[in-house]
């Protein structure tokens, strides 16, 4: 008689559940672990990258220092001189021709005689860069004296170019006599220095009469 004995303790259902879950986790954990390895390695990627393009702007950066340095001592040389000067020259004529209706107007103003008033003023804007600005400008005066004064006042004055009378009336005063009115154009050149300007009197002169 042959009797077979036993002697291991049966598996217990949390043992069978353990088991049959051991290896969904043990290959869920092994795919998180690879997505970590992957984004980890990707991460350092993109940090040689970054650092890479950092040393590239650094020496760029470092190129153009050298570079400012080269032309600073060349700047710096007598034969430079020259052209620094030019180049501040005509930055200079470039701000002094930005415009100031205000200027333009204490202009006018200082052109005018004393029995004369500016009735009207016109400002047009150049079409294109470089061109001049176009002024029309009204006036009424006492007599024609004063009208030929501030027209050749004009004429001389190192701010307007090109005068041009379109419109000339006479009309009589009983009170204050003849009053002449005018209307006339011109180009601005603002950047004159408004001191340098001295009106002659109010005197006729010889050499322009203006058309009736």
């Amino acid at each position: 008689m042959k009797i077979t004995i036993n002697l291991s303790p049966a598996a217990s259902i949390r043992d069978r559940y353990a088991l049959s879950w051991a290896l969904p986790a043990t290959l869920v954990g092994l795919a998180v672990l690879i997505l970590l390895c992957r984004s980890s390695v990707q991460e350092y990627h993109g940090y040689l990258e970054n650092r890479n393009n950092l040393a590239g702007l650094q020496k760029r950066a470092e190129d153009l220092k050298g570079q400012e340095a080269i032309i600073r001592s060349k700047l710096g040389q007598p034969a430079f001189h020259d052209v620094i000067g030019r180049a501040k020259f005509v930055n200079n004529l470039i701000d002094q021709r930005q415009l100031s209706v205000t200027e333009l107007t204490a202009r006018i103003a200082g052109l005018l005689p004393e029995s004369a008033h500016l009735t009207g003023l016109a400002l047009t804007s150049p079409k294109k860069p470089g061109d001049d600005y176009m002024v029309r400008m009204g006036i009424t005066a006492k007599g024609e004296d004063a009208v030929e004064t501030f027209i050749n006042d004009l004429e001389d004055s190192p701010d307007f170019q090109d005068v041009s009378i379109i419109n000339q009336g006479f009309q009589e005063e009983s009170s204050q006599g003849q009053q002449v009115s005018l209307i006339c154009t011109a180009r601005y050149l603002p950047g004159a220095d408004i001191t340098t300007e001295k009106p002659s009197a109010e005197e006729p002169t010889t050499n322009h009469k203006p058309n009736r």
